[in-house]
C-alpha cells in the first residue's frame, strides 16, 4: 500500500448528481457518462437488445449473453447469463479489452447500469470513466492496472483457488492481492455487520473509485485535470455537438481540456460563468452557420429581452458572444442548448408538415370542444329563467368564452408554463404599429368575424363585451398565441430587430385562421340554405391577409396583446 499512501493530493473527480432519471454518478472528466446503480435491477434479453442508443449494462443487469451492438451503441459486459462462465472474461476484463482496442465513449451521452457494486463492477465503472486516460497513457505505467483487473477477474469468475492461474510474479501477485483486499475493506465490513443491503450504492462506489485513483495515479498524472460540469448537450445537424458547461476557466482556456474530453465533434460550447450569465463560442470554424441565428432564437425565447438596448440582448460576433449584460437570463441550460440545436438545423419539409398538422389538430380539438360546450350551455334548463338566456340565444358568446377557456388550458399544458414563448408577455419594439392600416383594410374585407346580431339584438354594453373583447381575445389567443407557438418551435422566426419577411409560423397560422373564419361565416348560411359560393374566396383571402399581418405583429412584438388590440381596432374600423 506504499503506492497509495505516497500520493498526498489527488482531486476528487467523482460526484453524485440528481437528474430527471434519479441519482447518477459521474466523473468530472467524463460528464457525458452517467452511472446508475440499483440493487437487484434486471433487464430481459429482448429489452436489453432494444435499449436506447448509448446504453451499457454491467455484470448481470441484462439477462442475456454479452453483446456489443456497435450500430446502436448498446453494450452488455457480463459473464453470467448465456455464456460458459469458465470460458468468459469477467466484466472488468471485458471492458478493459474493449478500451485497449479503441472503444471511444466521447461521441454521445451514455447511461451505465449496474445492480451490485462489487469490486468487479466498480473496476469496470472506473475503467469506463477513465477510458481516455487509459488509452493515452504509456502501457508501462499501466502494468499494475492490468494485473489488478486480471487478478480480480479470476477471483470473481473462478474463486480464490484459481488465483495462481493469473501467472503474476510472486511479488506482484502478493501486492495485487493486498490491493484487492484494501479495496474491499468497506464491502467486507458492511457484509460482516449485515449492512450491505442497506448501503448507498453510489456513495460506496464513489469512495472505491477514489481509492482506485490513489492507487493507479500519481499527482503529476492529474496535473491537467480540469473540473468540467456538463449541464446540457445536444446534437447539431452538421455532425457536431453543442454543450453547456460550468467551469472555473475562461472560454479560451477551456479549448484544450474540452478537445481532450469531447474530441473533434465539439462544435459549440456555452460556458456558464455565473447565475444567468453565459458565454458562447463556436470552436469549429468550418461548421456551417454562425452564432447570429443562435442569438435570434435566444432573444425570441428569453422573457427578459427587450428591443430598446442591444446590451440587453443575446449577441456578439459570429464566433463568440454572450447573454444579455443588463440582466441575468431566465433560460435554463437545456433551453439554451436546444436553441443552438434549432439554429444549426435546416428544418425539413417533414418537420414543417408535422408542426402544421399538430397545430391544426390542436385548433380543431379546441374548436370542437368549444362548439360542444356551446350546445350544452344553450340547451341547459338551469339558464332558462336567467337574464343570460337572452344573450346566449342571440349570440355565439358561449362558444367564444369556451374557446378562451380551452385555449388557456392548452397554453398551460403545451407551453409547460413557458407562456412567454407563446406570446403571453409584455410587448417589445414599436415598428409593428405600421401594420395597423393593413390589418384595418383586411378587416373591412371580411377578414374578421362580425356577428349580424351585434347591433340589431344587443345593447351597447353587450356589444362592447362580445364584439370588441371576447371575440378578439378568443381568436388571437388561439391562432396568434397557441397555434403560432406550436408552429414556431424549431422553425425560423423573426424578432423586433430582424429584417421583414413572412415566416413559416406567421403564414401557417394565417392559413388556419382563414379556414376558421371561413367556416364560422359560411357554415350557418349553408344550414339556412343561403350559401353563396362566390363569396368564399373574398372572405378567405381577407382573413388570410388579416391573419398574416397580425401574425407579423405578434412576431415582431413577441407578444399576443398587440394582436388582440389590433383585432379590436380593426373591428371598430369595420363597424364605424
Amino acid at each position: 500500500m506504499d503506492r497509495e499512501t505516497s500520493v498526498t493530493h489527488l482531486p476528487n473527480r467523482y460526484v453524485i448528481n440528481d437528474s430527471s432519471a434519479g441519482r447518477v454518478l459521474i466523473c468530472l472528466e467524463a460528464p457525458n457518462i452517467a452511472v446508475r446503480i440499483e440493487t437487484g435491477l434486471t433487464i430481459s434479453a429482448s429489452a436489453a437488445r432494444k435499449s436506447s442508443p448509448g446504453t451499457i449494462y454491467l455484470d448481470g443487469v441484462a439477462q442475456c449473453e454479452p453483446f456489443m451492438d456497435n450500430e446502436k451503441q448498446t453494450y452488455n459486459f457480463d459473464h453470467h447469463k448465456g455464456c460458459i462462465r469458465p470460458f468468459t472474461l469477467s466484466t472488468c476484463e471485458q471492458v478493459l479489452v474493449m478500451i485497449l482496442k479503441g472503444m471511444d465513449l466521447r461521441s454521445r451521452e451514455w447511461s451505465v447500469f449496474a445492480n451490485e457494486p462489487d469490486l468487479d463492477t466498480i473496476l469496470a465503472i472506473w475503467l469506463i470513466l477513465n477510458h481516455l486516460r487509459i488509452r493515452n497513457k504509456d502501457s508501462n505505467r499501466l502494468r499494475f492496472l492490468y494485473a489488478l483487473v486480471r487478478l480480480e477477474g479470476i477471483i470473481d469468475s473462478h474463486g480464490l483457488e484459481m488465483t495462481e492461474f493469473s501467472g503474476l510474479p510472486p511479488e506482484l501477485y502478493k501486492k495485487t492481492l493486498e490491493v484487492i483486499d484494501y479495496l474491499r475493506i468497506e464491502e467486507m465490513d458492511l457484509k460482516k455487520n449485515a449492512r450491505w443491503e442497506g448501503k448507498d450504492s453510489l456513495e460506496h462506489t464513489a469512495l472505491i473509485l477514489q481509492k482506485i485513483d490513489r492507487i493507479i495515479y500519481r499527482s503529476e498524472d492529474l496535473v491537467d485535470f480540469k473540473e468540467l460540469k456538463e449541464l446540457a448537450r445536444v446534437e447539431l445537424a452538421c455532425n457536431r455537438i453543442a454543450i453547456v458547461i460550468e467551469a472555473d476557466l475562461g472560454i479560451y482556456e477551456l479549448e484544450s481540456p474540452l478537445q481532450r474530453v469531447y474530441g473533434e465533434r465539439l462544435g459549440l460550447v456555452i460556458l456558464k460563468k455565473g447565475e444567468g450569465l453565459y458565454t458562447l463560442r463556436r470552436l469549429d470554424p468550418f461548421m456551417p452557420g454562425d452564432l447570429s441565428d443562435v442569438y435570434r432564437i435566444l432573444n425570441y425565447m428569453d422573457p427578459g429581452v427587450r428591443c430598446r438596448k442591444n446590451s440587453n440582448q443575446w449577441g456578439g460576433a459570429g464566433d463568440i458572444g454572450g447573454s444579455p449584460r443588463g440582466f441575468s437570463t431566465k433560460l435554463t441550460p437545456v433551453e439554451i442548448a436546444q436553441a443552438c440545436r434549432d439554429a444549426f438545423q435546416n428544418p425539413s419539409a417533414a418537420v414543417y408538415t408535422f408542426h402544421f398538422f399538430y397545430a391544426m389538430a390542436v385548433v380543431c380539438a379546441i374548436t370542437g370542444a368549444a362548439f360542444i360546450s356551446n350546445l350544452f350551455v344553450s340547451s341547459s334548463p338551469w339558464l332558462s329563467d336567467t337574464a343570460a338566456i337572452g344573450l346566449l340565444s342571440k349570440t355565439y358568446i358561449s362558444f367564444f368564452v369556451a374557446l378562451i377557456f380551452f385555449t388557456a388550458v392548452g397554453l398551460v399544458l403545451i407551453s409547460r408554463v413557458r407562456l412567454w414563448q407563446f406570446g403571453v408577455r409584455v410587448p417589445t419594439g414599436k415598428d409593428w404599429w405600421i401594420l395597423l392600416p393593413v390589418i384595418a383594410l383586411s378587416a373591412m374585407g371580411n377578414g374578421v368575424y362580425f356577428p349580424d346580431s351585434a347591433f340589431h339584438l344587443l345593447n351597447f354594453k353587450e356589444t362592447i363585451g362580445y364584439v370588441f373583447i371576447i371575440i378578439p381575445m378568443a381568436s388571437e389567443l388561439l391562432f396568434r398565441g397557441l397555434a403560432y407557438g406550436i408552429l414556431a418551435e424549431g422553425t425560423p422566426t423573426k424578432g423586433c430587430n430582424s429584417r421583414w419577411f413572412f415566416s413559416y409560423p406567421a403564414v401557417a397560422s394565417a392559413i388556419l385562421y382563414a379556414s376558421f373564419i371561413t367556416c364560422l361565416v359560411f357554415l350557418p348560411e349553408i344550414f339556412k340554405g343561403a350559401f353563396q359560393v362566390e363569396s368564399i374566396p373574398e372572405t378567405a383571402f381577407a382573413a388570410f391577409a388579416f391573419g398574416l399581418a397580425n401574425g407579423v405583429v405578434r412576431e415582431r412584438s413577441h407578444s399576443i396583446f398587440p394582436a388582440i388590440v389590433f383585432h379590436a381596432i380593426a373591428v371598430a374600423v369595420f363597424v364605424f
